[in-house]
């Protein structure tokens, strides 16, 4: 009898925990994020490369020994200013030869001349004689000859005479190419010579240095071909550098290049591309540098503005339902998810502007699927902020 109430005391604890069991209640938690407010923006992010828009290649315009070289990399320079000399001592004889020439020159129409003076003094004499039947025809005829003869002689004179003027005009020229001059105010960025090396210019024209304005510099930025159409002039650009990549620059878009990077890089033509190699188009930001900040050859990362809102509210697209032409989230309230219209604005790909239905302090749910759980547990999300969950 004893087992038998025993057995069935067993029997009923164990019915009684089944029941319980499966009359408990489940704890349902969701993912949930508030909203995130602030500006919200649909950006292209595109890679730049910092260069100046005014960098000149000095070269040598005659060939010989550079004799001194009178700045190094790094040194500012004013237009005008001499940078190189050029061994002259060629150049400065070229041009006493040709001085000297000139005087030989000179003297020979000079003393033509006075010789077609004297001629025409006999040929005007010959002439009066004849008139008088005190001389022969073949006198004055032979008269007239030499006066004639003495017309081009002269004529002849004076065509070397500017002949030779030229090649002094020349000559002095190609002495004064012995003084390179910097072409602008700037900054030596490269020495490509040294004192003692000689440069022939009758072969390609040989550089001596680089100059570049530092205060003026742009960006190119490398636009997919995916992208471009997005792109416009005109548009704002943030943009920083790999340095300080916290640290951001406001820019405007001056100019779109219309062909392909590889065709303004001048390095080869459409017919070389190969099949399924990226395109891209350089468009470029003026930057005022006169604090220096920025050096040729930096890399940029770039942000072009397509669409800005000031102030919006927005969310991560996995928030956001979509059903038609409608959009929907989530709300967790008292613990339940309610469903609500929203009218989503621009977004960015990962994220959208959210216009009306919800707000900053909602929780919206960021998933369908209910998590079951005996713990709290907490998720971040982009505003920086945890919810609990």
């Amino acid at each position: 009898m004893k087992k038998k109430w025993i057995f069935f005391i067993v029997i009923l604890l164990v019915v009684l925990a089944c029941f319980k069991f499966f009359n408990k209640k489940e704890e349902v938690d969701y993912f949930t994020i508030k909203p995130t407010k602030g500006d919200f923006a649909n950006v292209v992010v595109a890679t730049g490369e910092v260069s100046a828009q005014n960098l000149i290649d000095v070269g040598a315009q005659v060939s010989g020994q550079i004799q001194k070289l009178f700045v190094k990399t790094g040194d500012m320079v004013k237009k005008g200013e001499i940078i190189a000399k050029i061994d002259s001592v060629k150049q400065s004889n070229e041009v006493e030869k040709l001085k000297a020439e000139n005087e030989i020159l000179l003297a020979d129409l000079n003393a033509s001349e006075i010789s077609l003076k004297i001629l025409n003094s006999k040929y005007k004499r010959q002439k009066t004689l004849y008139k008088k039947n005190a001389t022969s025809k073949e006198a004055l005829d032979d008269a007239y000859d030499l006066v004639a003869l003495k017309i081009a002689q002269i004529s002849q004179i004076k065509a070397r005479v500017l002949q030779n003027q030229i090649a002094l005009d020349t000559a002095m020229t190609n002495l004064g190419y012995t003084q390179i001059l910097s072409p602008l105010d700037g900054v030596v960025i490269s020495t490509i010579v040294k004192e003692g090396q000689t440069v022939n210019a009758n072969q390609t024209t040989p550089l001596i240095v680089q100059i570049a304005d530092l205060s003026k510099l742009e960006i190119n930025m490398q636009i997919s071909e995916g992208d471009l159409p997005r792109v416009k002039t005109g548009m704002k650009v943030r943009y920083s550098i790999l340095a300080d990549p916290n640290k951001k620059f406001d820019g405007i878009i001056s100019s779109i290049d219309p062909a392909m990077t590889t065709l303004s890089d001048g390095v080869k033509n459409t017919q070389n591309l190969q099949k399924n190699e990226a395109v891209y188009y350089y468009a470029k930001i003026l930057v005022d540098n006169s604090n220096n900040f920025l050096k040729i050859g930096m890399t940029t990362e770039n942000e072009i503005v397509i669409e800005e809102v000031k102030d919006a509210i927005y969310l991560q697209k996995n928030a956001i339902i979509k059903e038609g032409d409608k959009f929907f989230v989530k709300i967790l309230k008292d613990e339940k998810p309610i469903k609500k219209e929203v009218k989503v604005g621009i977004s960015d790909g990962f994220y959208s502007e959210i216009k009306s239905g919800i707000s900053q302090n909602d929780d919206i749910i960021l998933n369908s699927e209910a998590h079951q759980t005996g713990e709290n547990n907490e998720v971040s999300h982009p505003g920086g902020r945890n919810t609990r969950i």
